[in-house]
């Protein structure tokens, strides 16, 4: 599955976990980490491990991620208490600066359960292909507030400032298999706008979703990490050209829209359709 948006529902309020559920969004995350006030986090683990406990699924229902505390002491009794849940999907990692704190996930979380590794720090910036790389790590995602603090930064609205960062992390993902890296959230809710022009640009930049803070930017986020129709069609279209070609005396040729055609703009072409095969957009083979 892909998946486009992950929504965060604060590990403390319960009474949210459905409506998080109910959302559209394709995750949900539920946070003990920086939603949840240091006297409320024992109170918090128990609130998720209850629901994960005694919840029913659906083949619908999106998949359900835990944001721990990378903390000593916390993060060990929270893995420990997440161990044995089978409908948790994964754990969402914060501020990873390296191996060692993954090779602690591993001791203590089964294989099934996958990690979303927060980079949230320099230190997490320029070991970003190293956390890539380990094997327990499934996706990268981009946590710019703490981000920004770390770096003493004050970037623009267009946050022009962290392209650098951003193309760093669709790098690392690209270079080490794993999925395409998520998106920081957009903090300001009621900008529908800007949250959709935000999204836009991540995904030119090769990012594959993001994460929500509030249910009302899922659908916004959702339909921005969509292969349009228009986009389904223009790649099955380049793949059926690039069948042809082997009639000609070139593998490279000019379409019908007078666009230079080769092997590396299918492979483009390819990934669109792939991921619109996953979102059930098309049926799988179709033009492959």
């Amino acid at each position: 599955m892909t998946l486009r948006s992950y929504l965060y529902a604060p590990g403390n309020r319960p009474e949210l976990f459905a409506k998080a559920v109910n959302s559209g969004a394709d995750g949900v995350i539920l946070d003990l980490e920086d939603s949840v006030l240091p006297d409320e986090k024992t109170a918090a683990i128990q609130h998720v491990v209850d629901y994960l406990a005694d919840r029913e699924t659906s083949p619908t229902d999106p998949q359900i991620w835990v944001r721990v505390n990378n903390r000593p002491g916390l993060l060990e009794d929270e893995l420990v208490a997440l161990a044995g849940l089978a409908r948790l999907t994964g754990i969402s990692l914060p501020k990873v600066e390296g191996a060692a704190v993954l090779d602690r996930v591993n001791q203590l979380l089964p294989e099934r359960v996958g990690v979303l590794a927060l980079i949230e720090s320099a230190i997490g910036v320029t070991v970003v292909a190293q956390i890539a790389n380990h094997h327990r790590v499934h996706r990268l995602g981009l946590g710019e507030a703490d981000l920004i603090a770390d770096l003493k930064m004050s970037p623009s609205p267009e946050r022009v400032e962290l392209m650098p960062i951003r193309v760093s992390l669709v790098v690392a993902s690209a270079a080490a298999r794993v999925d395409q890296p998520v998106g920081p959230a957009f903090l300001d809710v009621r900008d529908q706008h800007g949250l959709e022009h935000s999204c836009k640009q991540l995904r030119r930049l090769g990012f594959g979703g993001r994460s929500a803070v509030h249910p009302k930017q899922v659908e916004v986020i959702n339909r921005a990490f969509t292969p349009t129709e228009s986009e389904i069609e223009q790649a099955e279209g380049l793949i059926r050209s690039l069948a042809g070609s082997s009639e000609r005396e070139s593998a490279v040729f000019v379409d019908s829209h007078g666009m230079m055609v080769d092997e590396a703009v299918v492979r483009s072409a390819r990934h669109i359709l792939d991921v619109a095969t996953r979102l059930g957009q098309r049926e799988r083979g179709m033009s492959d």
